[in-house]
């Protein structure tokens, strides 16, 4: 089983790190320990043993995260390994308390419990029969301050080394967890929030889109009536009645086109005008400009280029994201000037709506705001256009978007 890591906790690399400078500690303090032995007639080999015993118990360390269970075990080993030699390494035992920490850290829980169990009482066990046998356990970790033969010493000398760090690691694994769990539900609900924003604006594209093709029928209907009626008296009449209702029935089918893959999953809500009637075009622009300068904002309207007839699509995207940006201005940035700018070009249509900086301190933002964007963005693309979204070098905002039409 692999084992799991609800956090980031230190790199691998500061684990070895730290090992090696511990290394570095234990062998420069080797030459005065030699001296000492020699002055109390102790076997050299015993220290080179010992020394040796103290790097492997550091090098658990370094494999502590990659490794956590064998690292643990080799820690439980060699403590005991060393009990056989006439003397050790003060810094034996230190990869107990660590890998310890490190096994109730990143294992699930009960798995965790059973691998520092089994480790601890082998290593109290080990002890014993160790103890009994004449071998002495003074100076490791794992046994400070117990005198030889003291069993209840023993026992709960272990269980702190063993425990403590067990327990101080379930405890940072359980706020990790809780922090993954709070995240995780926060990403959830941001996520249900953008679906149904973006659902939402869905049905109203559908909705308003529906309306337009009911009314380009209803105009195709008029203008063969008319074309019926000029057949006789007036042909040439008749024929560019006719070019219309081709000209303008090839509009209302592209219209039809994009209402494919728009599912209407909702009839609540409206985003009709203040006045009830259907949502402005293009057309309206001036008209948008003005009520809008009646609240107190300064809005200035620029075109550029020579205008044309838009796509449906087009022409409603670029509509409603005018109203929704220049309220956005209004909301974000009271007081800033606000220019509304169209621009025809050869093979692209560009509506950008840009406001200075706020002349005053905005009220602070929604906690749930912020859809309104989803929105716009699902409008555009819809389209088949591209979206621009951002902060001036002025203070400013920009929000603007590129259609691509046919050459005229």
């Amino acid at each position: 089983m692999a084992t799991e890591r609800p956090g980031a906790g230190l790199p691998e690399g500061w684990d070895v790190l730290v090992a090696a400078v511990l290394a570095v500690v234990v062998t420069a303090r080797l030459a005065f320990v030699l001296d000492d032995a020699r002055m109390a007639g102790l076997p050299g080999w015993a220290f080179g043993v010992s020394h040796l015993l103290a790097l492997a118990d550091l090098a658990t360390i370094a494999f502590r995260r990659s490794h956590a269970v064998p690292a643990l075990v080799a820690a439980t080993v060699i403590p005991l390994v060393s009990m056989l030699l006439p003397t050790r390494s003060a810094l034996i035992g230190v990869g107990v308390l660590i890998c310890s920490y490190t096994v109730a850290s990143r294992l699930p829980q009960v798995r965790a419990t059973v691998v520092v169990s089994a480790c601890a009482a082998g290593h109290m066990l080990g002890g014993l029969l160790l103890s009994v046998a004449g071998a002495d356990h003074g100076g490791l970790l794992t046994f400070w301050g117990v005198a030889r033969g003291d069993v209840p010493g023993m026992a709960a000398a272990v269980t702190v080394a063993y425990l403590l760090p067990a327990t101080l690691g379930f405890s940072v694994r359980s706020r990790r967890a809780a922090k993954v769990r709070e995240a995780e539900r926060i990403a959830g609900e941001q996520e249900e929030r953008a679906r149904a924003a973006v659902a939402e604006e869905r049905a109203r594209i559908a909705r308003e889109l529906h309306d337009i093709a009911a009314h380009d029928l209803s105009a195709i209907v008029v203008q063969a009536g008319a074309a019926d009626r000029l057949l006789d008296r007036d042909p040439a009449a008749a024929r560019a009645t006719l070019r219309a209702i081709r000209a303008q029935g090839r509009d209302t089918l592209v219209s039809m086109r994009a209402l494919v893959g728009i599912m209407r999953e909702s009839e609540t809500g409206t985003d009709l005008d203040s006045a009830g009637g259907r949502a402005p075009t293009l057309a309206g622009l001036e008209e948008t400009v003005r009520r809008s300068c009646t609240t107190g904002m300064d809005v200035e309207l620029r075109a550029k280029g020579e205008p044309r007839p838009l796509p449906v699509t087009v022409d409603l995207a670029a509509s409603r994201l005018v109203r929704e940006a220049l309220v956005n201005a209004r909301r974000h940035s009271p007081g800033a000037s606000v220019s509304v700018t169209t621009a025809f070009g050869d093979a692209e249509f560009v509506v950008a709506v840009r406001n200075s900086s706020p002349a005053r301190t905005p009220p602070p933002a929604e906690p749930n705001g912020g859809h309104g964007l989803l929105g716009m963005r699902e409008r555009v693309n819809h389209a088949g256009g591209e979206l621009t979204i951002g902060p001036q070098p002025d203070g400013g905002w920009l929000v603007s978007a590129t259609f691509p039409l046919e050459r005229p």
